[in-house]
């Protein structure tokens, strides 16, 4: 997975992270990646212990949303 161009504060981007597709929200951007919230859930599968996540620039995709419904942009 390769951003074409990066995410900003409120998008929702597909990463992968231990063999799983996840999805979040960005919530800050830094010059190099982002930091991400995910599903408490998620969190708990990943086995981490918050909700939080930094995700590099190359490794993710944004999610466009079309009618309301987020769709996963190839």
């Amino acid at each position: 997975m390769m951003a074409d161009s990066k995410a900003k504060e409120g998008d929702k981007i597909l990463f992968e992270r231990n063999s799983m597709l996840i999805m979040g929200e960005v919530c800050k951007v830094r010059e190099e990646s982002v930091i991400v919230t995910i599903s408490k859930s998620d969190a708990e599968e990943l086995k981490i212990d918050t909700p939080l996540t930094v995700v590099s620039h190359k490794n993710y995709q944004i999610m466009k949303s079309e009618e309301g419904v987020n769709v996963y942009d190839n």
